[in-house]
């Protein structure tokens, strides 16, 4: 018993430090949230995203994403942004897979806005 748990705990942590690997570097954010071509993408349900987002951030959900990859197509740089950076990991991963090469994980939604208010800010 106690070496399954042992072994979940493992495996659980793995996957959250995979996860959090995936998610862009601070410097990296900043510099391609100034230019232009960039589109922040919130891939958090129509809810979520009316109880707060960064204001020049496009809701598109997960769910639809695929649906939706069409009007992605002319940016040159795509951040993907969630709540807590698993939903945008895996828009990551469909977008890269439909073509994409210039796709980011930006995280959460309040740790990219934190981000762009200190950039702001400077």
């Amino acid at each position: 018993m106690k070496l399954s748990y042992f072994l979940f705990t493992i495996i659980l942590s793995l996957v959250s430090l995979s996860i959090h690997a995936q998610i862009a570097d601070t410097d990296t954010l900043k510099s391609l949230t100034v230019r232009k071509g960039t589109v922040i993408v919130d891939v958090r349900t129509a809810e979520e995203y009316d109880e707060g987002h960064i204001e020049s951030s496009i809701n598109l959900p997960l769910q639809i994403l695929a649906d939706s990859i069409k009007s992605l197509k002319h940016y040159e740089k795509v951040i993907v942004i969630c709540r807590s950076g698993r939903r945008s990991a895996k828009a990551k991963a469909e977008l890269e897979e439909a073509g994409f090469t210039n796709v980011y994980n930006g995280g959460g939604w309040e740790h990219l806005k934190s981000i762009l208010e200190v950039r702001e800010e400077e």
